[in-house]
This record gives structure tokens, sequence and C-alpha cells, in this order.
């Protein structure tokens, strides 16, 4: 008895031989539509915490003393600009290939290697965001309310307006890494669909 071939139109898959379900399947328009709305958002939320906290600087009277608060004189928020300007740069250029991908049906969520490459960058610099953004946040939060024990008192009565700028870039870089992560999850979940497809 001849044997019958197995194709991808039965109920079942087995030793496949062909490339025509595979070449369909490239086409992932609900995960790239996806990646290019939320790489568009982490890109403007870290434009704008970038861009605030960059002309945050206050100098004014308090007192009869001049006082003044720049950002410059804090590692926390030179670490929160340099994270918020990596992602911001790293959005663009995904949200460009996002958009092409979407126009050529292809991209890097239709194939495994560049899949699991999306994922680790995107993961990695989610991790570094949150870092920076938790970092910018505690000193903020001193510098607002002070430390009872050690009896430092909080600044943000002399420079107020230095410490609601830093407060809105925060929120907004908060807002770009939650924005990121769901660029992690749509990852997954093309990873996850390459996996299924697999078998």
């Amino acid at each position: 008895m001849a044997e019958i071939p197995v194709t991808s139109k039965g109920p079942y898959r087995g030793s496949y031989d062909g490339a025509p379900y595979e070449e369909r399947d490239r086409h992932r328009p609900r995960h790239n539509f996806s990646n290019f709305v939320f790489r568009t958002l982490t890109a403007l939320a870290t434009a704008a915490a970038f861009i605030v906290v960059l002309n945050s600087n206050e100098h004014t009277t308090y007192r009869g003393f001049k006082v003044g608060a720049r950002w410059q004189a804090f590692a926390a928020y030179k670490w929160f600009l340099v994270a918020n300007a990596v992602v911001f740069v790293y959005s663009v250029l995904g949200a460009v290939i996002s958009c092409c991908s979407i126009c050529v049906r292809r991209g890097p969520l239709s194939y495994s290697p560049t899949a699991w490459l999306t994922f680790l960058v995107d993961f990695l610099l989610a991790s570094a965001l949150i870092s920076a953004d938790s970092t910018a946040l505690a000193v903020w939060w001193i510098g607002k309310y002070g430390v009872v024990r050690p009896r430092w008192t909080g600044y943000c009565d002399e420079v107020h307006s230095f410490c609601k700028r830093i407060e809105g870039a925060i929120i907004a870089s908060f807002i770009g890494w939650l924005f990121l992560s769901f660029s992690v999850i749509v990852a997954v979940s093309s990873l996850h669909g390459l996996g299924r497809r697999r078998w």
C-alpha cells in the first residue's frame, strides 16, 4: 500500500515536509499591531519623562536665601535619564520595525530566534527601567517627606516646582514601563504560538 503523505489540511500534523502552512502562519497581524501600539506608547511616555527631568532645574529664594535644585546633583536622576533615553530609542526603532512588519507581513515575531531576542531585550530593558524608576522614586520620597529617625528633612518645600516635575516624570516613566511590559507579554505570546505550530 502506498504511503499517504501528511499535509497541513488534516486534523493531525505529523512529519511536515512542505512550506505552505509555515509561510502562511508567519503573518501575525495582531501581534505586530499590538507591538507597534505598545512601543509607540512606551516611546511617548519615556520621552516625556526624559524631557521633564531635563528641564526640572529650579533656582529660587527661600527666607532670604538663594536655594536651588538640579537633577545633575542626584545620581539617581542621572540613571533615570539614561534608562529612559535608552528605552526611548529602542522603542522608536521597535515601533518602526513593527510598522514595517505589518506592511510586509513578516517581522521579528514571525521567527523563533528573533522572537526570543525581542523577548530578552524587552525583558532586560523593562528591568532596567523599573530599577531607575524605583531609585528615582526613593530619592523623590526622601526629598518630599524626609526621614524621621535620622531627622532628615525634606527639601521640596524650598524647591516645590522641581519636586513636582520630578514626580510627574516618575509617573510617566512608570507608565512607559507598563507599556514595555505589555510588549514583553506580546513576545511571550508570539513564542507560544510559534511553539504550538512547530507541533
